[in-house]
């Protein structure tokens, strides 16, 4: 039966793929997105159902005391060297942020024979893990996900952040750790097109970022599945549900990873992809702002316009 590992290699079709693991203390994230495409990943679910937990309530692969060792063991293994975090949670997530063990298993990876942490996080890490990323510079990337509509009063789309603290304070987090030496990457994600690339969402946003000192960015755009269905309605009124579903091109399905069939997904319909991708390019170089586009969700007939840079696009080395 497919379950989370405790530690897992890069996936193929991936990007990046072979040169990095992934790290899953727990399963579920308390930030429940309802965009999240681990809810209807078959391994997540096989895991939470054999851990009797529930997706909104990240529940520990193992006892705590067995948990720290074990990740301690992994991490000095010398098996592997640049490890994300992570692909179906948040090391950040609010609660274990608050009882101290997102803390400490950044404090084992700081101590590690790693080469390289790479964080992706909603979340806002506490002070002492602030300090301990800026006494280890070397060791980790911080990438802040994030979206411009996040920060618009009146955005259609609040409710796909209904569980987050607010953009505001992920925003200043990733200031404080930039400040520390710390590579940083603010990751638009997901984009919604027509929305965060509104210019009232959009350019409040980038002057904030530039106010901040973050000029580093990456943007992706949402997919939708089915398994996301449910909790996306749930979340937005019916008549922006609906505006949104038909922005999307719903009989072209896309298979994300080769090997992977619950990772069907159906991306914006071409012309709206287009017209957005060319919003938020212009914005980003006007700004003075180092950008790339995820490839790894990206339509191929991007790359054919040939009308951008190649730097543009994103080899999975621009936030690592």
């Amino acid at each position: 039966m497919e379950k989370v590992d405790l530690f897992a290699p890069g996936s193929l079709g991936t990007c990046w793929y072979g040169k990095y693991h992934y790290m899953e203390p727990w399963v579920g994230c308390g930030h429940s997105c309802p965009y999240c495409y681990a809810r209807s990943r078959r391994s997540v679910h096989n895991s939470l159902k054999e851990l009797n937990g529930k997706f909104a309530e990240p529940t520990l692969q193992m006892p705590r005391p067995q948990l720290l060792k074990a990740i301690e063991k992994g991490v000095n293994s010398g098996e592997m060297h640049i490890l994300k975090l992570c692909r179906f949670t948040d090391i950040f997530t609010p609660g274990y942020v608050a009882d101290g063990l997102s803390y400490e298993i950044m404090e084992i990876l700081a101590k590690s024979k790693l080469d390289r942490v790479i964080i992706t996080t909603k979340g806002v890490p506490d002070e002492r893990t602030i300090e301990l990323l800026a006494a280890n510079p070397k060791m980790f990337s911080y990438n802040v996900a994030v979206h411009p509509a996040g920060m618009w009063a009146d955005s259609p789309i609040k409710g796909l952040d209904a569980h987050l603290l607010g953009t505001a304070q992920r925003l200043e987090a990733a200031a404080q750790v930039q400040k520390g030496g710390v590579l940083t990457t603010v990751h638009l994600d997901p984009f919604v097109a027509s929305i965060d690339d509104d210019p009232r969402a959009l350019q409040p946003f980038l002057e904030e970022l530039k106010r901040l000192g973050l000029k580093r960015v990456m943007w992706s755009y949402l997919l939708l599945s089915g398994g996301i269905t449910a909790s996306m309605s749930e979340a937005l009124s019916p008549q922006v549900w609906q505006d949104l579903q038909d922005r999307y091109d719903l009989l072209g399905a896309r298979q994300i990873l080769p090997t992977q069939d619950d990772t069907i997904s159906y991306a914006t319909k071409e012309p709206i992809f287009l017209e957005s991708v060319d919003k938020v390019y212009n914005a980003l170089k006007e700004g003075g702002f180092e950008f790339v586009i995820c490839s790894l969700k990206n339509v191929e007939t991007l790359k054919n316009l040939k009308k951008y840079p190649l730097k543009m696009f994103c080899n999975g080395q621009f936030y690592a």
